[in-house]
């Protein structure tokens, strides 16, 4: 997290939202007509001094790598330009770093990195700041402020189309935030005052004097910049709760060939629960045809560790440290190799990145999770079948998932020590890479995505269900993947504060990326009386900022038995414990009909179609709780 500077006041969110958006008592229009979306001026009012990690969003005439090069180059030349500018205001600070994936740039910047070469690449300095013909003097910037004061509402305080309003908002709000990383605060001046005073036009000329236009080849090639949002868990019973087991009696269905990715905290391969078995349920003996790369004998087919995925992205950064020095010394050229590829500007080469995202299944080579059982706990949930629980473990029942032959690929995009962060741009790419997959083999690698994870979604952003990461998800359902999310667990405000109030229900509470549209997002209820009980009190309710209806569907998430760290199991609660529920209903519906392979938005048609209506508010329930076999039986 951003450290708060010494000695400075940070700008509250209520005075950036003021100066944005004008008093709380006013009509207040919540827009995204500025290429820097508020939450990126809240974060830095909190924290002038440090560099925070932004999503660049690229035009769609330009794309992430062409973005990336430019805002490089751009900023090696304001850090070399002469005059030392740019030391004098990052004494401490290293160069900045920026990555890309297919999608989107990551850009660690400080303020003035944002405002000086950031916000000249976007398209809205190309069409309302460039035709001013500024030159980027203290003169120059003060004679610009004197004409806004002049006429600040009216166009012709300007010979472009550039709203004059919007410029002043500009400047009031650049340089309250760079007074306060300079250590001058600007004085606070009443919102409806239309012009700038002599402290802010001074700041807005500290923070833009001397500045480079951009050159012609990277005008335009920034839409917006957006924060990378920090990401979190959404936290065999219930297998009868959604009738698995009945449909599994009922139909002998067999999920072969079908695979499930889960992006998750990672999965223990190792676990008993995914050991290989035949009919009986005995464990299988290890295929002596397989490869050393094969050795652990599970039905988690594959890992890759995308928490590794800037490092990887940085042409400049070290090869990620974590594998055993042969490994490390076979792996050498090919990060060379993408190191040169990612310099010279070119797309993302997936063929190259694999390799070093996976994680070894060999015998002294294998890493799993060593904190967090988030991950095995989900997968268990889908695809556990772990016959000796009955006898190994206090539950005293065998531990089946929803798909018990299920086949998992954990590609890990949370981290599993509690004292790391996790990041919109690190699951982004993981479900870029479920892209590619699919993409280069005949048939489809990867069915369905399980996200159990939450990213809290600011609705003075993005529009809703349009932030980064849903537009991803959406992509990734165009290629015929099912994708299914947890709603969240932000149904109730428990008022930790205030401890004279009970809190309140929260409407409107679903989080990324339940709010796209093309994934089925999921809500929790009890595991064994959902009729009773109806939706849990923490899961998200609808409906979704722009009203659309959210969450489809409930399922099971109150006290879940499933597997564990260490060969054990564990309880939780959560919408992350009710996804992997309906993601193992889509999968067994796969299975059955595999017709439907490649038809995600049909999948979901008719697992909502056929859900159990539980008499609940459709904003809390959506169509109800996933019914197995209703929906199997429909077809």
């Amino acid at each position: 997290m951003p450290t708060r500077r010494q000695g400075s006041d940070p700008v509250d969110r209520d005075r950036i939202e003021e100066l944005f958006y004008g008093r709380p008592d006013q009509q207040r229009r919540f827009t995204q007509d500025f290429p820097i979306l508020p939450d990126v001026w809240i974060a830095y009012g909190r924290s002038p001094a440090d560099r925070l990690e932004l999503l660049l969003s690229p035009h769609n005439e330009s794309d992430a790598a062409t973005a990336a090069s430019q805002l490089r180059q751009r900023l090696e030349r304001d850090r070399n330009a002469p005059g030392g500018r740019w030391q004098a205001a990052h004494p401490k600070l290293p160069p900045p770093r920026v990555l890309f994936n297919e999608s989107v740039v990551l850009a660690a910047l400080s303020f003035w990195e944002l405002l000086r070469d950031a916000l000249p690449l976007t398209d809205w300095w190309k069409r309302a700041i460039a035709p001013l013909g500024i030159e980027w003097t203290r003169a120059s910037l003060g004679a610009l402020a004197s004409r806004l004061n002049s006429n600040p509402a009216g166009a012709s305080a300007l010979t472009t189309g550039a709203d004059p309003r919007l410029l002043v908002k500009l400047i009031r709000i650049a340089a309250v935030i760079e007074g306060e990383r300079r250590g001058r605060p600007v004085p606070e001046v009443p919102v409806e005052q239309p012009t700038l005073t002599q402290p802010e036009i001074d700041g807005f000329a500290d923070l833009f004097d001397g500045l480079e236009p951009p050159e012609p080849a990277a005008s335009g090639v920034v839409w917006s910049a957006s924060l990378n949002r920090p990401a979190s868990t959404g936290v065999w019973r219930s297998r009868l709760t959604v009738k698995a087991d009945a449909a599994a009696r009922l139909f002998d269905m067999k999920t072969a060939g079908i695979r499930w990715a889960l992006l998750d905290t990672g999965v223990d391969a190792r676990h008993p629960a995914f050991k290989r078995r035949d009919a009986s349920g005995a464990v299988r003996a290890p295929d002596p045809t397989a490869g050393a790369d094969d050795a652990l004998n599970s039905r988690v087919v594959r890992t890759y560790d995308f928490l590794r995925i800037k490092e990887l992205l940085d042409p400049d950064a070290p090869m990620p440290t974590g594998g055993d020095a042969v490994e490390a010394s076979r792996l050498q050229p090919v990060r060379e190799e993408l190191a040169r590829s990612l310099k010279m500007g070119r797309a993302i080469d997936w063929t190259l990145l694999e390799p070093l995202l996976r994680v070894p299944h060999t015998a002294g080579g294998y890493k799993p999770p060593q904190f967090d059982s988030h991950g095995t706990h989900v997968a268990g949930i889908l695809a556990a079948n772990w016959p000796e629980a009955a006898t190994e473990t206090p539950i005293q029942e065998p531990l089946y998932g929803v798909c018990p032959d299920l086949e998992i690929y954990d590609l890990r995009v949370l981290p599993d020590n509690p004292k790391d962060t996790a990041d919109e741009f690190t699951i982004i790419a993981a479900l870029q890479f479920v892209r590619h997959l699919n993409a280069h083999k005949d048939l489809m690698v990867i069915h369905g995505v399980n996200l159990s994870l939450s990213v809290p979604h600011d609705v003075a952003n993005y529009a809703c269900g349009r932030t980064p990461v849903c537009e991803e998800c959406e992509r990734v359902v165009a290629g015929g993947v099912v994708v299914v999310t947890a709603a969240g667990n932000r149904g109730f405000d428990k008022r930790e504060r205030d401890p004279a109030a009970y809190g309140d229900y929260r409407y409107i509470s679903i989080t990324d990326p339940g709010n796209a549209d093309g994934v089925i997002t999921v809500g929790s209820t009890h595991r064994m009386l959902p009729h009773n009980y109806g939706v849990s009190y923490f899961s998200s309710r609808g409906p979704t900022g722009d009203g659309r209806r959210k969450p489809d569907l409930v399922a099971p998430g109150e006290r879940i038995d499933s597997c564990a760290l260490n060969d054990y199991y564990g309880t939780m609660d959560g919408t992350s414990m009710a996804a992997p529920h309906v993601s193992g209903a889509a999968a067994l519906l796969l299975a059955r009909h595999r017709e439907l392979i490649g038809d995600p938005r049909r999948v979901k048609d008719i697992l909502a179609r056929t859900a159990t209506d539980l008499g609940r508010e459709a904003r809390f329930q959506g169509a109800g709780m996933v019914d197995v076999l209703r929906a199997i039986q429909s077809i």
